[in-house]
């Protein structure tokens, strides 16, 4: 019953440290005795929602992202050791106002517990730890040298197809690049749908990957358990190659027990007990999130339309402007076009409805036009902003026409670029041909298609039709890192871009542009969707269409002279 019904909710705190102002995100449930939950790396506190689910109805359970992982800020250094690490969580753990509290880690998470608890054991009340790294000279040597090469975004989307093989052989082989009859794991291999998951993470954190990885890899936890005075449960399964390394922690303390596990659900049991036999204090309400100088800050706003990640900067005595991305797109691909109003103008990007890291919308399917809408209303009720410019790109644009309609915020203020107006007949083989499902498929392919359709839709109009007719004769923004961002939004928001894109081309657009009072189309020289938007103006004479220059960094500082 619990499982079914615990609210699991997203938080961002702000703090000031050792290594300056951040940003931590964490999930937060239940409610009773505070316990940490830090995950195993490339992963985030998403790997812990399962476990927030069961254990809600015996504590107030918080997991922070580690810094560099999933929507946490990185500490800034290539290399930080596990020590530093867990002064990174203490932080964390002041900034919400914990003052006693346990601790469960799964692997690298084990590892920054067992730091924590050593540099801090009047606050850490018991720490369990499933799987905790200990290897010794010769096995530090081979992993730091051959488990962490860098992700390095290739032109043809290759590096894709080399992640989506090294997830599925790390659970063939461990260490995963030993490819011998002595590292052979005994595990299942998971489903596609798993390791998409895995691999989205490992796209979250980007170049930031290895950093925590390496540091419990070349950590010593000997030293740190002889002296530790927290209660200590380890535990591991028969699969989990970390369980070999129970023989090699040396004299434990009298409070540390280890303790085989039969399966995971056993694991999880002993964990469970560790944790309510060493209980901490429970832990206060969630704190605001503060805004950090000089730069774009998250947020997570809850509406009717679900949680929704906001990206935004206040600073300015300007209009603020609200930007509507794209269908398949989020607040951070949308950034590079808000770039040159910084510190000026105030901006807010949220991430829509099932795209970036907003929650989809309770139905399931993916939002329409309207619903977006109604997110990006209740965004800047959020944030307290009654009156704020609009603009929107792509499929966006009518999600910000709509939201114009809807409300009064934007009264004089709208800028549609790329308007999306498509002619019946083009319109219609969209929709047939344009919107493709990418669904996980066991070897991989399906990343190579989504990374061929964001690289194609640059040299084609429309995308997907690739022959000399729809080819783009122009210099084609082919940069690896920015398809790559755009490819991991597109992955991310699976279904929910689809039914948007739907939505915004069957949408009754010509009727809203008639009705629209004022507004800005604007049409960049080397975009596509230059005649969709010229189309576009022809409905309304109150509409104005200008031409914008090719660099989308100067867009909207284009469109904002003419307000200004």
């Amino acid at each position: 019953m619990h499982a079914m019904t615990t609210a699991i909710t997203r938080h961002f705190v702000t703090l000031e440290g050792r290594w300056g102002p951040r940003q931590v995100h964490y999930r937060r449930a239940g409610q009773g005795p505070a316990v940490l939950l830090l995950h195993q790396s490339p992963l985030s506190s998403r790997e812990m929602l399962d476990l927030m689910r069961r254990w809600a109805p015996h504590f107030t359970l918080i997991a922070p992202d580690t810094p560099g992982y999933g929507q946490s800020d990185p500490l800034g250094a290539d290399t930080v050791p596990i020590d530093g690490f867990a002064t990174a969580v203490a932080e964390f753990a002041d900034a919400i106002g914990l003052r006693r509290f346990g601790v469960f880690g799964n692997h690298t998470g084990a590892s920054i517990g067992l730091w924590l608890a050593a540099a801090h054991p009047e606050r850490v009340t018991a720490l369990a730890a499933h799987g905790l790294p200990c290897f010794d000279t010769r096995e530090q040597a081979n992993i730091l040298a051959n488990y962490l090469p860098p992700l390095v975004p290739s032109w043809d989307g290759a590096h894709l197809a080399w992640l989506w093989a090294r997830l599925r052989e790390q659970s063939i082989f461990f260490p995963w690049h030993e490819r011998q009859a002595e590292a052979r794991l005994a595990l299942d291999m998971p489903p596609p749908a798993r390791l998409q998951f895995n691999l989205l993470e490992f796209l979250r954190a980007g170049e930031h990957y290895a950093t925590a990885y390496r540091a419990a890899f070349a950590s010593q936890p000997g030293a740190v358990l002889a002296t530790l005075r927290v209660p200590l449960l380890v535990t591991a399964t028969p699969g989990d190659p970390l369980r070999g390394h129970f023989t090699r922690f040396g004299t434990l303390p009298p409070l540390a027990t280890v303790t085989p596990a039969a399966d995971p659900t056993a694991a999880l049991e002993h964990c469970l007990a560790c944790l309510l036999a060493w209980p901490g204090d429970p832990a206060p309400a969630p704190v605001a999130t503060r805004p950090v100088a000089e730069r774009l800050w998250n947020t997570m706003v809850r509406t009717a339309e679900g949680e929704l990640r906001v990206q935004l900067s206040l600073c300015g005595n300007r209009e603020p402007l609200l930007l509507v991305h794209g269908a398949g797109e989020s607040s951070d691909t949308a950034r590079h076009l808000v770039t040159r109003l910084l510190p000026d103008r105030p901006v807010i990007l949220p991430d829509l409805p099932g795209h970036g890291e907003s929650a989809p919308p309770s139905g399931g399917a993916g939002p329409g036009v309207a619903q977006a809408a109604q997110a990006v209303l209740a965004t800047l009720a959020a944030v307290g902003v009654n009156q704020a410019a609009l603009a929107g790109s792509g499929a966006g644009a009518w999600v910000a026409l709509e939201a114009a309609r809807r409300g009064t915020v934007a009264r004089d203020h709208l800028a549609l670029l790329d308007a999306p107006l498509l002619d019946a007949p083009l319109a219609g083989r969209w929709l047939a041909e344009g919107v493709p499902a990418i669904e996980p498929q066991w070897h991989g392919g399906h990343l190579l298609a989504a990374w061929h359709l964001v690289r194609d839709s640059r040299l084609f109009f429309p995308w997907f039709e690739r022959n000399r007719t729809g080819a783009r004769r122009i210099a084609p923004d082919l940069d690896p890192h920015r398809l790559h961002l755009e490819v991991r939004d597109l992955l991310t928001a699976e279904g929910a871009w689809q039914d948007l894109w739907r939505s915004a081309l069957t949408w009754d657009a010509a009727a809203a542009l008639r009705d629209r009072g004022a507004g800005l189309l604007g049409a960049a020289t080397t975009s596509s969707w230059q005649a969709a938007t010229r189309a576009a103006a022809t409905h309304n004479p109150r509409l104005g269409c200008i031409d914008l220059p090719a660099a989308p960094p100067d867009w909207l500082p284009a469109l904002l002279r003419h307000w200004d």
